[in-house]
């Protein structure tokens, strides 16, 4: 197995600090070279991040067990192989991928062992299997590979067409075989390693990439009632808006908040699964175009058979997250009505509030004038008071001085008085 060196620059230029890496990442992932006749195995396993460390180690130890020469140990890449195996371990966004492939001269057609993988191994093996496949490798014109090998009885789910333009024939059911693992059958016209190990990887990815693909149809069958049960929801509350009675908006925002939340986590917990499985949709468009199938009279193709469950779903994401997003913005358009009336109701509390504050501002000035001429009458009688006091000490010292008649006088004078100095001071507060 042949491993690309890492990407260098020519001597005496100044690099980018990326430029190494791009280069390496172009080319990172080749093709294992494929024999025929031959054969290989393909496993795909759903893992955490701690999962496909733990995985890589794990296979690390596999390969130990093996007595594998390790000719690449990256932390998302092994390539390694054996007296008659070559392997390749990848890491990818969410899952790990094992590929064997039998080398040449180390055909097997007893394929009861195969792929080789100890028992214990697979019990303890990190992550969470969603794939796997055999691929049976033969020269055209060869003997059928293994009798049963295709399942002949599931007739809807089995394919044949010609791939390469008509280099390599593919047979197939998509329906896991009563091993577990779905079966694919290779003739090569011209079985050249590298062609043909590129024919492998394409089958191999196609499958991942289907299942991966529908991995979000149980969620989409979970969340559609409920998107259904949000929308009603939604319906109901809008028309309500129309015909809530005064101080009824609190309540209608209680459920649109209840409605938001569930839209929101609904979507939190979908949305990323959604997307992947639309992009995983598309890779396996590409990878179908890039196998150049030729009809088979008779039979169906394989990207037929790919696309009559896989197209249909991929647009079904498409339709749920339009609809997830349709549905934020309409949400969010009713909190803007809703936030509106409300608005409009304190406003219209304010101004009852405000006038209820003038009216009492009223009556307290027109207490406070009531008081004020009370005032004036009380401070008028005590300086009335003094006045006659004096008038009495006055009495004695003139003689025939009319105490009373003199004291009712001064009685107008003074309530006169006290009023203009009350008045004076009230317009002077006033104006300051």
């Amino acid at each position: 197995m042949q491993v690309d060196k890492q990407a260098v620059a020519p001597e005496g230029f100044s690099l980018d600090a990326r430029w190494s890496a791009v280069m390496d990442e172009a080319l990172r992932r080749p093709p294992i070279p494929a024999n025929a006749p031959g054969h290989a195995a393909a496993l795909a396993f759903l893992t955490s991040n701690d999962e496909a460390d733990a995985h890589r180690a794990h296979m690390l130890q596999l390969l130990a067990g093996w007595g594998a020469a390790v000719e690449l140990d990256r932390s998302d890449q092994i390539l390694a192989s054996t007296y008659a195996l070559q392997v390749k371990w990848e890491r990818h966004t969410e899952f790990c991928a094992i590929v064997v492939i039998s080398r040449a001269g180390h055909s097997q057609r007893d394929l009861g062992a195969w792929p080789p993988f100890p028992a214990q191994w697979r019990k303890d093996c990190p992550g969470q299997l969603i794939g796997a496949l055999k691929i049976a490798l033969e020269p055209k014109g060869s003997p059928a590979f293994v009798p049963g090998f295709i399942d002949e009885t599931g007739a809807m789910n089995r394919v044949l067409s010609e791939v390469n333009a008509g280099a390599a024939t593919v047979e197939a059911s998509l329906r896991p075989a009563g091993d577990g693992y779905v079966h694919f059958f290779v003739r090569a016209e011209e079985p050249e390693p590298s062609r043909l190990g590129r024919l492998v990887q394409r089958l191999i990815e196609v499958e991942t990439y289907r299942t991966l693909a529908l991995y979000a149809w149980p969620d989409v069958q979970e969340i559609g009632p409920r998107l259904n049960e949000i929308d009603n929801g939604l319906v109901s509350l809008t028309e309500a808006l129309g015909t809530v009675q005064q101080g009824g908006e609190q309540q209608l925002l209680d459920r649109l908040t209840e409605l938001a939340r569930d839209l929101e986590h609904i979507t939190a917990r979908t949305h990323f699964r959604l997307n992947a499985s639309i992009a995983y949709h598309d890779l396996v468009q590409r990878r179908l175009e890039d196998l150049r199938e030729v009809r088979v009279e008779g039979s169906q193709r394989l990207s037929s058979l790919v696309n009559r469950r896989l197209s249909p779903a991929a647009r079904t994401y498409a339709a749920i997250l339009r609809r997830q997003g349709e549905m934020s913005e309409r949400i969010s358009r009713t909190s803007d009505l809703l936030r509106s009336r409300i608005d409009v109701e304190l406003a219209r509390q304010n101004q009852d509030l405000l006038a209820s504050m003038d009216r009492r501002a009223h009556q307290q000035y027109r207490l406070q004038q009531t008081v004020e001429g009370l005032s004036v009458v009380a401070i008028s009688y005590y300086a009335i008071g003094i006045v006659s006091y004096l008038l009495t000490a006055l009495s004695g010292l003139v003689h025939g001085l009319e105490v009373k008649v003199w004291t009712g006088v001064a009685a107008p004078v003074v309530l006169l008085a006290v009023y203009l100095a009350m008045r004076r001071l009230r317009s002077r507060f006033h104006d300051e």
